[in-house]
C-alpha cells in the first residue's frame, strides 16, 4: 500500500486554558546558543552557574527590561486575479526592549555577535518562562536569527542616553505556533549575571599585577585580590602562589610562564563571579 497522507493544518480547536494566564510584562531575556536547553528541573543556583558554564552551555542574560514594541509578524494575505484573499504566512517579526540606559559595554558585545543565531527565553513578571516547545519535554529557546542593539550614546536635552535590544525571529509563524512557557518559583533576575571581559594587568612592579575591565579600565582588584590569592594554584595557570595586598596581586609564577585566570567555571567554584579574562 502506498504512503498516504493527511492534513495536518485542517483542524482546530478554540478553547483556553482551564487557567488562564494573565500575560504580565516581559522583564528580561536569556540567549543561549542554538540547541542549548536550560535544563526542565532549573534552579536558581543552576542559573547563576550556567552564566559562568563552559562554551557552549553558558547562558547570556540581559535585563531589566522596561519597554516593550513588535515590529511585524503580520499576516500576509493577497488575492490573485479576481479570487478571493488567501493567508500567505507572516512577514518578518522582530521584538525590541527598551533597557534602563545606553550600556557601552553590552553594546559592544551584542555588536561583535550581531550576525549570529541565538536560542532566547525570555520571563516576566510573574516569573514564567517563556520559550518554544520542540517536540520533547524540555523547553527550548526561540530561535532568532539576530540579536542587536541600537543605542542613543549621551543624552539630549529632552532626555537621558537609551539602549534597546532587538530579537529578530527566525521564523515568526514558528515562533508563534510553538510559544510554550513553564512557570519558576522564583524570580530569575536574583540569580542571572552576565559575565565582563578583563586583563590581568601586569604593573611596573615585578610579578604584580590588577584586574582591569577591558572597556573603561575599571579596577577590580579589589573586589577579587583576596579570593585570587587565597586559592592561586587553584585558579590560576602557570602560578605557585600568590599574595595580595594594597590593591596588587603579586604572584609567584611557575619557571618562565605567564600566569592567567582559569575559565570562568572554575573561577565560580571558587566565589570569583562576573568576570573572564580575555587577551
Amino acid at each position: 500500500m502506498r504512503k498516504i497522507r493527511t492534513c495536518k493544518g485542517g483542524r482546530m480547536n478554540t478553547g483556553s486554558s482551564a487557567c488562564k494566564i494573565d500575560w504580565k510584562k516581559v522583564k528580561g531575556a536569556i540567549m543561549a546558543e542554538h540547541g542549548v536547553k536550560l535544563p526542565a528541573d532549573i534552579t536558581s543556583e543552576k542559573l547563576l552557574e550556567l552564566c559562568h558554564a563552559d562554551r557552549p552551555d553558558r547562558i547570556y542574560p540581559i535585563f531589566p527590561f522596561l519597554e516593550y514594541a513588535s515590529n511585524g509578524g503580520d499576516p500576509q494575505v493577497n488575492a490573485t486575479g479576481y479570487g478571493a484573499s488567501e493567508y500567505n504566512g507572516l512577514n518578518a517579526l522582530t521584538d525590541t526592549f527598551t533597557l534602563k540606559s545606553f550600556d557601552e559595554v553590552l553594546n559592544a558585545q551584542l555588536l561583535k555577535c550581531a550576525n549570529k543565531g541565538w536560542d532566547v527565553y525570555f520571563w516576566n513578571q510573574d516569573n514564567t518562562l517563556i520559550g518554544f516547545n520542540d517536540g520533547t519535554d524540555v523547553l527550548a529557546g526561540i530561535s532568532m536569527s539576530s540579536v542587536y542593539p541600537t543605542v542613543t550614546r549621551f543624552p539630549t536635552s529632552g532626555a537621558k542616553s537609551t539602549m534597546t535590544v532587538s530579537f529578530a525571529h527566525e521564523d515568526a509563524e514558528e515562533s508563534l505556533l510553538n510559544f510554550d512557557y513553564v512557570q519558576l518559583d522564583f524570580n530569575p533576575k536574583n540569580f542571572l549575571m552576565g559575565l565582563v571581559d578583563v586583563v590581568f594587568e601586569k604593573t611596573e612592579a615585578e610579578n604584580a599585577y590588577k584586574i582591569i575591565e577591558k572597556i573603561g579600565g575599571y579596577d577590580r582588584t579589589e573586589e577579587f585580590g583576596s579570593l585570587i590569592a587565597d586559592g592561586a594554584a587553584e585558579v590560576m595557570n602557570n602560578t605557585t602562589s600568590a599574595s595580595y595586598a594594597d590593591g596588587v596581586i603579586t604572584i609567584v609564577p611557575k619557571a618562565g610562564a605567564v600566569p592567567s585566570l582559569k575559565s570562568p567555571s572554575v573561577l565560580f567554584e571558587k566565589g570569583i563571579r562576573g568576570i573572564e579574562q580575555v587577551a
